[in-house]
């Protein structure tokens, strides 16, 4: 076995460190050997999902076929008046008939807001936005595919497929579309909790038995689980090596038609632990690209890191110390100019806890701001809601409830107690007042069958009936 080597130079490497005229300088880099999340620094890139999810969407399901969308090849194949006369050219009839079937295909074939998603493999066809946040956009959709399905895209395999008992139309118009190029299917990210991908597709191959409540449904589902696995690494970050990686962080939403005040627990621990989780979320980062560096590992998070650690022998725990407290002493001499109190310390916790203070007084606020910034642009387009001088609370909309109460319930019966566990593992938390207005809500939608008067008789129905 290859001896591991615990060395600066990597690191130092990585991060550029030079000397011009007596003076080191440094750039700040990550992405390296911690990639666990799509979020950059510069503005331009950050997705701000000015057309909404859509483009990530179609970005995620060319992954998923291992495909790419060249604009300049392809669009212009799904221009309108381009495409409508293609498939008009290829059916036979009458040509003071034509004109009526353009028509009717324009109009099945396109929306307002572009072409129409009337089957699942239309998604990508999606474009992505025409400006630099393309590229957040393609960050994004690549963090989904790597994290939460990478390995597992045969659960899509059905629904994409174009059946022999399509609609003609479908079928044409599937024939005609233009065939996208072969994609890169590199992989980018590396998932932190596996327990939050074992939802993701538990609950996606519960999505796919209905085809119309996919197709209704999947963007905001993929959104969610974007949502939850950023929010959740997060918060989680902040606990250190404390940290549970096998269930997710309470985190507290209202219901969107309820009142709230401050003294709700979405208010108190709700949008507000995240907010204050992700201000240092960017010297977290950092600090762990410069701890894995130093140990020679990739993708550990604290936890794990000290887990290895604690494998290694006695002399390597002495390099490892030794480097990590020269590194911190070398970093904050060359980024705060300034070495006042840093010591050896007697544990790794201890001594990546000094270097991570040291970095988070490295870094301006406004960069870190940009990066958390990823954070709040998904959650206001889906789970946030402005709830006046309370500002920002994490928000569950009648649409959002009842997917969540889909992909929990699946196709039997479930007490209500059980589906607010449910809920809870898939990071969806309720107080007793929310509790009670889904309880009212269900009761209107007839979805509670009642043994007794006992909440603990009480049942939440299927949503989801299966689709051939």
């Amino acid at each position: 076995m290859k001896p591991e080597v615990y060395t600066l130079e990597a690191l130092r490497k990585s991060l550029s460190v030079k000397t011009k005229n007596g003076k080191k300088t440094l750039k700040h880099t990550i992405n390296k050997r911690v990639t666990l999340l799509p979020f950059k620094t510069r503005n331009p890139e950050r997705a701000k999902f000015a057309n909404g999810f859509a483009p990530v969407i179609g970005e995620f399901f060319r992954l998923v076929e291992e495909k790419t969308y060249h604009k300049t090849d392809d669009e212009n194949e799904l221009d309108i008046e381009t495409f409508i006369t293609k498939v008009s050219e290829n059916v036979q009839m009458n040509e003071e008939d034509r004109p009526y079937f353009e028509d009717i295909l324009k109009t099945f074939l396109y929306s307002a807001n572009g072409i129409r998603l009337f089957h699942p493999m239309m998604f990508k066809y999606l474009l992505l936005s025409d400006s630099k946040e393309a590229t957040g956009e393609k960050d994004i959709a690549q963090y989904i595919y790597d994290v939460l399905l990478k390995h597992n895209s045969q659960i899509l395999e059905e629904i994409l497929q174009i059946k022999e008992n399509e609609h003609v139309l479908v079928r044409l118009i599937h024939k005609l579309l233009p065939e996208l190029k072969a994609g890169n299917t590199k992989e980018t990210y590396a998932m932190a909790f596996p327990f939050i991908k074992d939802l993701f597709l538990e609950d996606l191959r519960t999505l796919t038995l209905n085809r119309d409540f996919f197709m209704n449904n999947i963007s905001l589902f993929i959104a969610y689980y974007y949502f939850f696995s950023v929010t959740q690494l997060t918060l989680k970050l902040n606990q250190y090596e404390e940290m549970d990686k096998e269930v997710a962080s309470p985190v507290f939403y209202n219901l969107d038609w309820e009142a709230t005040n401050r003294n709700r627990k979405a208010t108190t621990n709700g949008f507000k632990l995240i907010t204050e989780a992700s201000k240092q979320l960017l010297s977290h980062m950092n600090t762990l690209e410069h701890v894995n560096y130093l140990l020679n590992q990739e993708n550990l998070l604290y936890k794990d890191l000290v887990q290895h650690f604690e494998t290694l022998a006695e002399a390597d725990r002495e390099k490892v110390y030794s480097n990590l407290f020269d590194w911190t002493k070398e970093y904050s001499e060359i980024v705060l100019n300034n070495v006042e109190g840093i010591e050896q310390k007697g544990s790794l916790e201890e001594a990546y806890r000094q270097l991570q203070k040291q970095i988070s007084l490295g870094l301006t606020k406004e960069t870190i701001s940009r990066y958390a910034l990823y954070i709040n642009e998904i959650g206001k387009v889906y789970f946030l809601k402005t709830r006046g001088s309370l500002g920002y609370t994490l928000n569950v909309t009648q649409d959002f409830l009842l997917l969540l109460t889909a992909v929990s319930v699946k196709q039997e019966k479930i007490s209500l107690k059980q589906l607010f566990v449910e809920f809870e593992r898939r990071g969806v938390y309720f107080d007793r007042y929310s509790r009670e207005e889904i309880i009212k809500l269900f009761n209107k939608l007839n979805l509670i069958e009642k043994k007794s008067d006992s909440g603990d008789a009480q049942y939440v129905k299927p949503i989801l009936s299966i689709h051939e």
